[in-house]
């Protein structure tokens, strides 16, 4: 005879073995003991979780001469239980035997007393495959059952069944078992089994088990015969074809660095091993979600897949907003994999947007350009400039103050662009860095109606726009409305970075009139961290308690676009760009 299976071998045989289902053995072994066993039951849940394991252990318990520790395993019927040789405990598979015939020949014994035991116990595994005419014998034994008579009625498809089998049964729901209570239970069997098999190669097969002990155990048997008694991650990896989380790391780290050439020597390599994918982007979904949470908190014990040295190496190379945007897209693309007709080249061109995605966020970044004299700029609403004086207006006090205190200083990289000046002739700085008080300034004139016209309105901000105005897209689509008023809008990102972007003066103004030529949308922006806002928002309610609130902050908005013709010099830097013009004559 050939060896057992570990799953056979390991079947549970006292409540007490039962891996998972608490609430499952508590209910049975208290009604065995309390002498409130039912007539008929019915168990459901997903392969493998103990519903055939649970329906043996209830006949073997009615029937056992020692009730107050039922089952016993010493007593004449649980020896013939286990043995499976008991005459009063009758197993039948509804999926082999699904006609009328079979369930009324069930009827018809079932009418006969017990033979050796208290009780006779008809076990009916995969009660749902039953045909239609049995279903209904079966029904009408339920609602006149004979005495002394269990039915226990397995099924991983309950919706398949009759209601009215259902409503006549107590139903107990089985639950997929926690992967830690397998990774203990396979342990534990290692030790006994004399077979080698760490935390991390017990974890894994329970993650490939999905839940099912049985499945696990199946597992664990073929890769004990595959690797002579011990069990490695790496082993586990090319039985399955799957892969470390290292390379899962490096794969978002080339992600990161765009770099396209690995990326796809990566696909065309795990296309030949014959890779799931399914469980190999289930493992990117949860790398992403470490690295989003350590992003976000630093705290490495809310980590669950990565180490703390890949989530700090992960959280430098980009932010964790970038992260969960990532984690989405593969979820998208998970979803899509059973509708491709390759999925690895749906897996290829999901990999290419997100680095695409990544350089057209770089793109948007605000770019200092260097100049070593200042060029002629063409202005929307204000004349060409050629020289940094008539730019202007800046305070005396400040501009003696800068003459005074720093003689020396170089011309900034703004002081050199003559576009300084905005529409509204106003002088442009660094971006403001926005105070709860500031942010208080602007919530009292925001409305609750404000903020659902412009949530409205800028759903109409089309997504085919010009290649120019893309930059913008990608920019607002990391921003969240939180707060709008007549002239003003609050937005609030996840870093502050983005923040300083949006707010960034020559940016806050190329957005605003996008808005304004896209969706209508004349409203000043101001961005600021989540934070920040919800500090703001604590502030505001304390004042408006206390009666303190401030008067609503003047805004002023930027000044309507001018089109007008060009000068020939200004169509040439248009057409060039104008780090390629130089202008070395003219009036």
């Amino acid at each position: 005879m050939g060896r057992t299976a570990l799953y056979q071998k390991y079947r549970s045989t006292t409540f007490e073995e039962v891996v998972g289902q608490e609430y499952v053995v508590k209910s049975i072994r208290n009604a065995v003991r309390n002498d409130k066993v039912g007539h008929a039951y019915l168990f459901c849940g997903p392969r493998g979780t103990g519903k055939t394991t649970m329906a043996r252990l209830l006949a073997k318990s009615v029937n056992c001469e020692n009730r107050a520790e039922a089952p016993c395993g010493h007593c004449e019927n649980c020896i013939a239980s286990a043995n499976g040789s008991h005459p009063d405990i009758i197993e039948i598979n509804a999926a082999n035997e699904t006609h009328v015939e079979n369930i009324r020949e069930l009827i018809d014994r079932a009418r006969l007393a017990p033979m050796q035991g208290k009780y006779k116990i008809y076990i009916i595994d995969e009660v749902h495959q039953l045909s239609s005419a049995a279903s209904s014998a079966l029904l009408k034994t339920l609602e006149e059952p004979p005495e002394n008579v269990i039915f226990v009625l397995a099924t991983t498809d309950p919706q398949k069944l009759l209601p009215t089998i259902i409503s006549r049964c107590q139903r107990f729901d089985f639950t997929s078992v926690n992967a830690y209570q397998i990774r203990d239970h396979l342990m534990k069997i290692g030790e006994k089994e004399g077979i080698y098999i760490n935390k991390d190669a017990a974890m894994m097969i329970a993650d490939l088990s999905e839940g099912g002990m049985r499945d696990a155990l199946s597992i664990m048997d073929q890769c004990a015969a595959y690797t002579d008694d011990h069990i490695t991650l790496e082993e586990i990896d090319k039985i399955y074809g799957l892969t470390t989380t290292e390379e899962k790391v490096d794969l978002i780290h080339n992600i990161n660095t765009g770099d396209i050439e690995e990326i796809l020597h990566k696909m065309e390599r795990y296309e030949q091993q014959g890779l799931d994918l399914q469980r190999y982007t289930d493992g990117l979904i949860e790398i992403l979600k470490d690295c989003t949470v350590y992003a976000g908190t630093g705290k490495k014990e809310l980590l669950s897949i990565l180490s703390e040295e890949q989530a700090e190496f992960l959280s430098k190379e980009n932010t964790s907003g970038a992260y969960l945007q990532m984690a989405q897209e593969f979820l998208e693309t998970k979803n899509q994999f059973r509708f491709a007709v390759n999925a690895i080249s749906c897996m290829e061109i999901r990999c290419l947007k997100l680095l695409n995605d990544q350089n057209r966020t770089a793109a948007a970044e605000p770019v200092i350009v260097r100049q070593s004299a200042p060029k002629p700029v063409v202005k929307r609403a204000a004349e060409v400039v050629e020289k940094p004086a008539e730019i202007t207006p800046e305070p005396p006090q400040q501009t003696s103050e800068k003459t005074v205190e720093e003689p020396e200083e170089k011309p900034t990289e703004i002081q050199s662009e003559p576009v300084t000046e905005n529409h509204a002739g106003m002088n442009i700085s660094e971006p403001e860095i926005l105070t709860s008080d500031k942010i208080v300034e602007l919530l009292v004139q925001c409305n609750k109606q404000a903020k659902i016209d412009t949530e409205n309105t800028f759903m109409h901000v089309s997504d085919e726009v010009t290649l120019e105005d893309q930059k913008y897209l990608v920019l607002l689509n990391q921003a969240k409305i939180a707060a709008a008023g007549k002239d003003c809008a609050v937005l609030t990102v996840h870093s502050q970075a983005v923040a300083n972007r949006i707010n960034d003066p020559l940016m806050n103004e190329q957005l605003y009139f996008f808005l304004q030529r896209t969706a209508q949308i004349e409203k000043m922006l101001y961005a600021v961290p989540e934070s920040v806002y919800q500090d703001a928002v604590r502030l505001f309610v304390e004042k408006r308690k206390a009666g303190t609130l401030p008067q609503p902050c003047a805004i002023q908005k930027y000044a309507q676009e001018v089109i007008k013709e060009l000068t020939p010099e200004e169509k040439v830097i248009s057409l060039f760009g104008k780090e390629n013009v130089t202008i070395i004559g003219g009036n």
